[in-house]
């Protein structure tokens, strides 16, 4: 009974712990969880770096904005890079190192995500049909290539946390419909 207790405590501990690490990814909107975006070849358009969880007064990020698809941005690139009013330095570019510093401190607890960085970005393809080159193109928030790490810091002595990067979408492919008969589905559940 108590090894059956103690697997219950774990099993339910272990997602707790795992939602608590906070998380870094690049958003579309203001509208939370929404990481995909169908843009339109030669518009520009905003995209959001947000930390989310942090639990921290952040002082600080580091990070690498990845397209594994297009390692060159010969199809996707960003023009330009704005900053929340409290920032005080900025090192490097998203695409080959970025390190920002904040002064007073982002407040990680309330409301629980901090707007880090603003993009603004343009596509040089079509999404979809002849030509659209960009379906399922990735934005990756990696490891600052100088550390090697993911990492923000935080109050008052600027210690390092780690951060988890989270994966975007541009042009996110409609899932497919495949089409079975009854039978075959009533099968899966036998």
């Amino acid at each position: 009974m108590k090894r059956v207790l103690l697997s219950l405590i774990v099993a339910l501990l272990i997602p707790g712990v795992l939602s608590a690490q906070a998380t870094m990814g690049v958003y579309f909107t203001y509208t939370p969880g929404l990481m995909t975006y169908d843009p339109i070849a030669f518009n520009y358009f905003d995209a959001y770096l947000y930390l989310h969880n942090a639990n921290q007064y952040i002082t600080g990020i580091e990070y690498q904005l990845l397209t594994p698809d297009d390692p060159g941005h010969v199809h996707f690139t960003i023009s330009a890079v704005d900053y929340p009013p409290n920032q005080v330095l900025a090192q490097g570019m998203p695409f080959s190192g970025h390190s920002v510093v904040y002064w007073p401190p982002l407040d990680g607890w309330n409301p629980g995500y901090n707007l880090m960085v603003k993009y603004t970005c343009i596509t040089f393809e079509p999404c979809y049909g002849e030509g659209g080159l960009l379906a399922n193109y990735q934005l990756v928030v990696g490891p600052h290539p100088d550390s090697g790490e993911l990492r923000g810091t935080y109050y008052p002595n600027n210690e390092f946390f780690p951060i988890t990067g989270l994966t975007s979408i541009l042009c996110p492919e409609p899932d497919a419909v495949k089409v079975e008969s009854w039978g075959a589905i009533k099968s899966m559940y036998r």
